[in-house]
C-alpha cells in the first residue's frame, strides 16, 4: 500500500533535486543574421538615468517579472554604491533590453539593484547613508542634504550602458541575457524566457503554476521565487506540444520554442492544454501522493527530491490518457508506485536518463518510453 506517512521527517529534504541537463546550449542551433544584432553603446550620465526613472510611467522598467526581486541590496550596501561615486570608483556596466519598437521603456539585463539604489537615494530619499568606508562624515544623510559640489558629481558621473535594440532576434537576445547578466543574482533561464515572450505565452505558464492541481502534486515544494514553478509546468508544456520524439537539443533553445509555439495557440486549444495539465496534476497526487514526481530507487524507506525530468515525463503521459484510462491508474496505484519504484531500482539506463545529461535526446526518449510503456503493461493487465 502507499504509505503517505513516509519517514523523510527524520532527513533534511532538499525540495528540488539538482539535475546535469548538459552543455548543450550554443549561441543559436541555427544559423543567424548577425547584421539583425543591434545592440548600441551609449554613456548617461546618472541623472540622465534618474530623469528617466522618473517619469510618470517611468521609462526603466524596475518591475519586470523576470527580476521580481527587485530591492535586494542592504541601506549599507546601497550606501556604499554612492560612496563610490563620490570617491569616482567606476561601476559595471548597465545592460538594457529597449523592447519593442511601440515602447518607450527599457527592461533591466543587468544593473537593477544599481537603479534601485538610485531610486531609494535620489528619486525618493528614502535612503540615509550609512556603513560608508570613507566619506564618514555623510553618514545619515539624503541626497538633499548634500552639498551641491556633491550632488553634482553624483549627477553628472557618465556611465556605460549597452542597449539591445529592436530587431535582435529573440533567441539570440535569450543568450545575450545569460551571457551578459553578471550581477549577484544571476538570472535564472526562465526568467530571461519569461522576460523575453512577455504577453500571452508569460501568462499562459503563470496561469498553470498557480493552479492547486499543481501547487498540491508538488506538495507546495516548488518555488515561484526564481520562477522555478514556471520552468516545471514549461517543460511540461513543451513536452506535451511537441512529442519527445521531434525534441531537438538543446533544452533551453527547445523551452524557447515552445513559448513561441504557445503565442500562435487559439484560445481553446491553450484552454485545452490547461484542463489536462489540471486533470494530470489531479491523478498523479492520486496515484503516488508524496512520492509524486520522485525518484523512487529507496522507496518506501526514504522519499528523494522531486525531480524534473520525473515531473515531466509523468505529467505529459497523464496528460494523454483518457479519462478512464486515468481512473484505472488511480485504482492500481499500488502497481503503479511498485513497478515504478521496480525501474527506478534496476533500470541504470531510466535512473541515468533522469540524472545526468538530461537534455540529450536519447535520453529524452528512453525516459519517455520507460514510462509510457510502464503505463500500457498496467492498463493491459487483467
Amino acid at each position: 500500500m502507499i504509505d503517505n506517512n513516509d519517514n523523510t521527517d527524520l532527513y533534511r529534504e532538499v525540495s528540488v533535486e539538482e539535475e546535469d541537463e548538459g552543455s548543450g546550449s550554443e549561441l543559436m542551433r541555427e544559423p543567424f543574421n548577425p547584421s539583425l544584432i543591434n545592440i548600441k553603446r551609449e554613456f548617461p550620465t546618472i541623472s540622465n538615468l534618474v530623469d528617466m526613472l522618473k517619469q510618470s510611467p517611468s521609462e526603466i522598467d524596475l518591475n519586470t517579472e523576470f527580476q521580481r526581486s527587485g530591492n535586494l541590496w542592504s541601506p549599507v550596501q546601497q550606501s556604499q554604491l554612492i560612496e563610490s561615486i563620490l570617491v569616482k570608483f567606476p561601476l559595471p556596466s548597465f545592460y538594457f533590453d529597449a523592447g519593442d519598437e511601440n515602447e518607450n521603456k527599457w527592461l533591466v539585463v543587468d544593473g537593477l539593484q544599481r537603479l534601485n539604489c538610485f531610486q531609494e537615494f535620489i528619486v525618493d530619499e528614502n535612503l540615509p547613508l550609512t556603513g560608508l568606508e570613507f566619506l564618514q562624515k555623510l553618514e545619515g544623510k539624503h541626497y538633499s542634504d548634500l552639498d551641491r559640489p556633491l550632488r553634482r558629481i553624483i549627477d553628472q558621473t557618465q556611465v556605460t550602458a549597452y542597449i539591445i535594440n529592436p530587431g535582435t532576434p529573440k533567441n539570440v537576445k535569450y543568450n545575450i541575457f545569460k551571457r551578459i547578466n553578471t550581477g549577484g543574482m544571476v538570472l535564472k533561464s526562465q526568467e530571461i524566457r519569461h522576460a523575453l515572450y512577455q504577453g500571452v505565452p508569460s501568462t499562459f505558464i503563470n496561469d498553470l503554476a498557480t493552479l492547486k492541481e499543481f501547487k498540491e502534486a508538488t506538495d507546495k515544494k516548488i518555488s515561484s521565487q526564481r520562477m522555478l514553478d514556471r520552468e516545471f509546468v514549461n517543460r511540461f508544456v513543451a513536452f506535451f506540444i511537441t512529442p519527445p520524439k521531434d525534441y531537438v537539443p538543446d533544452l533551453d533553445s527547445f523551452l524557447n520554442e515552445s513559448m513561441e509555439k504557445i503565442s500562435v495557440k487559439t484560445e481553446d486549444e491553450r484552454n485545452f492544454i490547461k484542463e489536462l495539465f489540471r486533470k494530470s496534476m489531479a491523478a498523479s497526487t492520486q496515484i503516488f501522493g508524496k512520492w509524486n514526481f520522485r525518484k523512487a530507487d529507496l522507496y518506501p524507506d526514504r522519499r528523494k527530491p522531486i525531480n524534473k525530468s520525473i515531473f515531466e515525463i509523468w505529467a505529459v503521459a497523464l496528460a494523454r490518457l483518457s479519462d478512464n484510462e486515468r481512473q484505472l491508474l488511480i485504482e492500481k496505484r499500488d502497481m503503479v508506485l511498485n513497478k515504478f519504484a521496480q525501474l527506478c531500482k534496476t533500470d541504470q539506463g531510466f535512473i541515468s536518463s533522469v540524472s545526468q545529461t538530461t537534455g540529450d535526446k536519447g535520453r529524452v526518449i528512453n525516459r519517455f518510453f520507460k514510462v509510457q510503456q510502464l503505463i500500457k503493461e498496467i492498463i493491459d493487465a487483467k
